[in-house]
């Protein structure tokens, strides 16, 4: 029987929790089994990378994301592993999983097998942040240079566009704010949550706008060079639209984190995942590979 393996690469745990909740709600189950039971080559794959890198050069956040996913889900025979490997930033650690991933097409007798039946396809999702999908793009196409070293890559990839590198379905997805090009992941999110709770978030952004009124706080605030935007609080690094999501998430998930909230709170549904047009562009992008 065909295995269709789809490696999701994700900027970090916001980013895979958002990705399950779409894919949930249209269709996938989360697949739970143990390792072992993986299919194969998929069981030693996960396996190899553990045994065969030093556990004690790898810092432990690190480990964690390099060497298993944030999420796997199934439907019919396509499996799709979640990865949070962490910002745009984290380039060698990604370049490193696709390395490792690529190897399945490698013509070794001692290397780790695809079976010839299975398919593998790798999609990346950024961040537009302030440079714009043009850039992100020009990154992947970089990275990927870097793993398939013998194409030739003319021009940068195009974000949605599916593309074929030595049996392996590559693309890239781009968060993004609507009408603009630039934008995080929230800009997606929070309109979403936001629908039907408008008062929940109206007091939440209150809450998360006391700084200069507070004694704890007013003294210590690093603003932006517009000095409208707060960058850090007493020296630490604030984001006003995770700080928004986490607020809210209190109210259902105690002292959970941004992550939980995301993945299993009520501001999310079924019929507004399914009913958003980036939702759909989502799920529409992932389908391009499911078999």
């Amino acid at each position: 029987m065909e295995n269709n393996f789809i490696y999701i690469l994700t900027e970090g745990d916001h980013d895979a929790s958002f990705i399950y909740r779409i894919l949930k709600s249209n269709g996938f189950s989360t697949y739970s089994k143990f390792i072992k039971d993986f299919p194969n080559p998929l069981n030693y794959f996960l396996q190899s990378d553990i045994k065969n890198v030093s556990i004690p050069e790898v810092r432990i956040q690190e480990a964690r994301s390099r060497f298993l996913p944030a999420e796997v889900l199934k439907k019919d025979n396509n499996l799709i592993l979640i990865y949070s490997l962490g910002g745009d930033a984290k380039d060698a650690l990604r370049i490193s999983l696709v390395k490792a991933i690529n190897t399945f097409n490698v013509q070794d007798p001692e290397a780790i097998q695809a079976s010839p039946n299975s398919t593998i396809s790798v999609l990346y999702f950024f961040d537009a942040d302030e440079i714009g999908t043009i850039k992100r793009m020009e990154q992947v196409t970089n990275e990927l240079k870097q793993v398939f070293t013998k194409l030739e890559f003319d021009e940068p990839i195009k974000e949605l566009e599916i593309i074929q590198c030595e049996d392996i379905s590559l693309g890239a997805f781009i968060f993004k704010e609507e009408d603009t090009d630039k934008g995080i992941l929230e800009d997606v999110l929070i309109p979403l949550m936001k629908q039907d709770n408008e008062d929940i978030f109206d007091v939440a952004e209150k809450i998360i706008t006391m700084h200069p009124s507070t004694n704890l706080f007013k003294d210590v605030l690093t603003y932006d060079a517009s000095n409208t935007i707060l960058k850090k609080v007493n020296g630490i690094k604030f984001a006003h639209k995770k700080s928004l999501v986490g607020t809210v998430g209190q109210l259902q998930k105690s002292g959970k984190s941004n992550t939980i909230c995301i993945r299993e709170t009520d501001y999310l549904n079924d019929v507004k995942i399914l009913n958003n047009i980036t939702c759909q562009n989502i799920y529409e992008f992932i389908s391009k590979v499911v078999k």
